[in-house]
């Protein structure tokens, strides 16, 4: 049966401890909640974690800062008694700019209890937003740049994207080696 109400409530309720333990950075229950198995996985914003043991670690090295958000829109959907999924979409400050993101996980029910098998987090690309790039390559490079200097980056950024425009437009041949290999 498809979104039994009890199992949809439990699940429901699951997720809602999972998101205090995420905005609190509380790591043990985080890591207690994922399937400690090597098929485990989890996609974040940045990284790929296949197995327990590393998204145990990206747990345990993740800055505890700047975790709040703002949850919305949540769907809770299961399929039977043992298998869910929940998604969600989200708004938290990265760098002091507002950046719209979106969670889905898939859970499943073992002996031991509800897990987490599957996860994905992601960052929207917002086609109007001006600064998208220039925040998750400083962001990339841990080099915040301060507000009063965001606006000629994002204009130097953007009059280096004109300069390369015609060279990457050019077409070539993908026999064409680019540039002579260097042997010594």
């Amino acid at each position: 049966m498809i979104n039994k109400p009890e199992i949809a409530a439990e699940l429901a309720a699951l997720h809602e401890e999972y998101e205090e333990a995420l905005v609190s950075n509380d790591v043990p229950r985080l890591v207690a909640f994922f399937w400690d198995s090597e098929e485990a996985l989890r996609f974040g914003a940045g990284e790929s974690l296949y197995g327990a043991k590393e998204i145990e670690e990206f747990r345990k090295n993740r800055p505890a800062a700047g975790l709040a958000r703002r949850v919305f829109n949540t769907k809770v959907v299961t399929f039977g008694e043992d298998t869910g999924v929940v998604t969600l979409e989200f708004i938290r400050q990265v760098q002091g700019t507002p950046r719209h993101g979106r969670q889905s996980q898939v859970w499943r029910r073992f002996a031991e209890g509800w897990r987490i098998v599957s996860a994905h987090v992601s960052f929207v690309f917002e086609a109007n937003d001006r600064f998208g790039y220039m925040d998750k390559a400083s962001a990339k490079v841990g080099m915040p740049i301060p507000a009063g200097n965001r606006e000629p980056v994002q204009v130097n950024l953007e009059r280096v994207a004109q300069i390369a425009k015609p060279l990457l437009d050019f077409p070539l041949d993908d026999s064409i080696e680019s540039a002579a290999v260097f042997v010594p």
